[in-house]
């Protein structure tokens, strides 16, 4: 019999008791089409661990608040549980060292508050292929497609979705995890037609916001 812990992952598990932040994430995970798992407490995380009708996540984001344990004791435990994960740290109060530390446990930090569309786009952008530069060895998972084989598929989609050459820097920018300010910088215009070119990019699959199109690109992936 196979060990659960050996199955193909898929998916987003989500470790946190902040309840806004989890409805957020969860409903800008469910307009990407990505599923998404939330663990809201350690009890409910030692639940998930030891389901065995249920495959591994993929990609597993850990808040450092969770109450009643300590972040030295969470991190190994939550890399025991699902060893093929690519895990990344969620905290309020992360320094360099701590930063370091978690960086030398195979674990990326990311200092709160997050957008959920940010983390959207994290999620998107290493099921793409561009994994995760810090992981290595057995737990980093399972062999991701190429840098190569993301951007072919974003030239795929930008192609059969007829986006203009602005919109399809916009979305190449996104799946590097930039916000719609930092898009603006980079493409050098204003934030308001940044979101115009979103708004322009739903309505071209038959929805009216960028919700709507980050939904079709991640459908678009499930496709090809």
């Amino acid at each position: 019999m196979t060990d659960a812990r050996g199955a193909a992952s898929r998916g987003v598990l989500f470790v946190s008791v902040d309840e806004p932040a989890g409805r957020s994430l969860l409903s800008a995970m469910a307009a990407a089409t990505i599923d998404i798992e939330w663990a809201r407490s350690m009890g409910e995380l030692q639940l998930r661990a030891a389901r065995t009708d249920a495959r591994r996540p993929s990609l597993v984001f850990l808040d450092l608040e969770l109450p009643d344990t300590a972040a030295g004791e969470l991190v190994p435990m939550v890399r025991d549980y699902f060893p093929r994960a690519t895990t990344i740290a969620l905290g309020a109060e992360l320094t360099g060292e701590s930063a370091a530390l978690l960086l030398s446990q195979g674990v990326a930090s990311l200092a709160k508050p997050v957008s959920p569309f940010a983390l959207v786009g994290l999620a998107l952008r290493l099921s793409l292929g561009a994994g995760a530069p810090w992981s290595s060895g057995p737990a980093a998972g399972p062999c991701r497609p190429s840098g190569e084989r993301m951007e072919s598929l974003i030239s795929a989609y930008a192609a059969d979705r007829v986006l203009s050459g602005q919109q399809r820097m916009i979305l190449r920018f996104y799946l590097d995890g930039r916000n719609d300010k930092e898009i603006a910088g980079l493409c050098r215009c204003s934030e308001a037609t940044v979101y115009e070119h979103w708004r322009r990019m739903a309505k071209k699959v038959g929805g009216s916001q960028k919700g709507d199109a980050i939904a079709d690109f991640h459908r678009f992936l499930g496709s090809v």
